[in-house]
This record gives structure tokens, sequence and C-alpha cells, in this order.
């Protein structure tokens, strides 16, 4: 049975029986990438839930035993461009790169990038959830760090809290939308980039990349009223969470940019003859100030004069 929610698709699929070598693997490379499977019957039997929105996909799955291999000639057909985190709910799964194998078990986790030969093997009934996030959702947090293969106990701290909330997200799958559950998954890659290398290890230039991406969008929306810090975390892939920590290191917040790009734009608009038939109450009203009280007392804070001051050509100091 297959529906759709509020603009996410989620899905309950049952194979089994002596065809179902084919539809599992048709399945697993549709959703994945191209994947060679090797079965150990000759017949198998595989269960799967897909959560998914525009940006992440969300997998819980169990089947039989089995060996999926991620090869070079499959990557070159069938690029795909993200990161898988393999999070065991029972049972054991052998997940390697190249020659590195590591055992993982439930309370642990993983992140492989797809577009690099991985293989993942498990015994019977072993359950499983996979996120798919893409490259730039966990480059972007990490840069050169990023944990590619590293493996991650999670049996306490944050890394448990990121394992438990990416199960409650297929838990709740029938009643998250698809912008809950994109902004759920870019709380399961905040914490779980915090779990793989820790807070004190993240390198300036995530935190760089996060100021630039807050400033560039805000620059670019200033004028809209609604611009809110829960806009921003949404349009540019990051939670409201992780944008508040960053901007916090400059002593700043996103709504002390917002006030400030907009009395830049009130203080242009006010200086530029182009402007003069509008009211000062216009211009205030036009870069995203909702009274004119507010306008003018953020603008005296911000230059030490009134806006009358710029539009009669007299800024004092």
């Amino acid at each position: 049975m297959t529906y759709q929610l509020d603009g996410l698709v989620t899905g309950d699929q049952a194979i089994r029986g002596t065809a179902a070598h084919d539809a599992w693997r048709d399945w697993c490379s549709n959703v994945h990438g191209e994947f060679g499977i090797t079965f150990d019957t000759d017949s198998y039997r595989g269960r799967v839930i897909r959560q998914r929105s525009a940006t992440y996909q969300l997998v819980g799955w169990t089947g039989e035993k089995e060996l999926v291999k991620r090869e070079r000639q499959g990557i070159r057909r069938d690029p795909r461009g993200h990161y898988e985190l393999f999070v065991p709910l029972s049972g054991e799964l052998r997940v390697g790169q190249e020659s590195a194998d590591h055992r993982l078990n439930p309370g642990e986790m993983t992140l492989v990038p797809i577009d690099a030969p991985f293989h993942v093997g498990h015994g019977d009934g072993a359950r499983a959830l996979t996120l798919l996030i893409p490259f730039d959702r966990i480059d972007q947090r990490l840069g050169t760090v990023s944990p590619r293969g590293q493996r991650v106990i999670g049996n306490k701290g944050i890394a448990r809290v990121t394992r438990d909330l990416l199960a409650s997200l297929l838990r709740e799958r029938e009643d998250l939308s698809g912008s809950y559950f994109d902004a759920a998954c870019d709380r399961v890659v905040d914490l779980f980039c915090l779990a793989a290398v820790g807070d004190e290890h993240l390198p300036a230039t995530s935190g760089a990349a996060v100021r630039d991406a807050v400033r560039r969008y805000i620059r670019q929306h200033a004028t809209e009223p609604e611009l809110t810090l829960p806009a921003i975390a949404a349009a540019i892939g990051w939670s409201p969470r992780y944008i508040q920590a960053v901007l916090a290191r400059e002593n700043t917040t996103a709504t002390d940019l917002i006030r400030a790009e907009r009395l830049e734009l009130a203080r242009n608009k006010l200086a530029n003859p182009a402007f003069a038939a509008q009211t000062i109450t216009a211009i205030a009203t036009s870069v995203g100030f909702h009274s004119a009280s507010s306008f003018s007392t953020a603008y005296r804070r911000r230059f030490g004069h009134c806006p009358r001051d710029t539009r009669n050509g007299f800024e004092p100091g």
C-alpha cells in the first residue's frame, strides 16, 4: 500500500516468493542506486517501509541473508550523490568499503558515501534503518573531516539520541508532513555530525559556510515581512538550532542580521532622491518593518540619528 500525505510519500511493500530476487534488487537499486545482490536461498523474503521527501529518504527494512555490493561499474552507470547512514535495530550488519569491514551491532551507526564502492551484508532476520542524506548536508557541516565510513558508537550520549530520533521518525511517519520530516532529518544530521567528530572538532569552515549562507539568504529576502529564522533554516538546509549556535559564536543572531540588512536598505532609499516621493513609513514598510515607531527606534539605535536626518542630508557625527 502506498499513499500520499502532505507531499510526503510513504510506502509499505512486502516482497516474497521465487520472483523476489529481481523484485528486491530492482526496488533497492531504484531507491539507493545500482546494486549487485547475492542471495543465500532460491527465494527471498524481505520487507521495506519508506518515508521520503524531495531531500531525504528513510528506509526501514528487514530480510533474509544477503550481501549487497555497490561497485564501480554500477556507480558509473548510476551516480546518486548522497550518503547512507546505516543504523541496525536487531541482528548484525557487516558494512565495509574496499577491504575494510565493520561489524555493526544495534546501538551503532556508520555513514557511507553511495558513490564510492562499499558492501553491506547481514544474516536472516536482521532489521535496520537507512537514512539517505544528500552529500552537501554532511559536507557543509563537516568539511574535510566528513566521517566517510567511520564507525560511531551509538549506545550513549548524542549518538544514542540520534539513533532514537531516527527510529521515532519511522514510527511517526503517518503524522509527519514533508516539511516536518525534513526539519527532523536536519536535526538527525546535526546530531550525527556532533556524535561523529564532537562539537569541539567542528571545523571553522563549517561555521563559515553556515554564516555565509544565512547572510546571503537574508540579503536576497530582507524585504519579505515574514522572514524568520525557521524560514531561513528551511531554505538553506540547516536546523534553526544549528544556525543559532553558529551565529552565537559571532555574538549575533538571525534577527540582528535581518534588522541590520533592512536598516541599510532603508538608509539607501532615504538618501536616494529617486525615493523622495515616498514617506518614511512607506520606506520602512517596503524593507520589512511592521511599524514606523519600531523602525525609527531601530534606525536611531544603529545610526545615531533619526530617519528624517538622513532624508534631509544631515547626519550628525
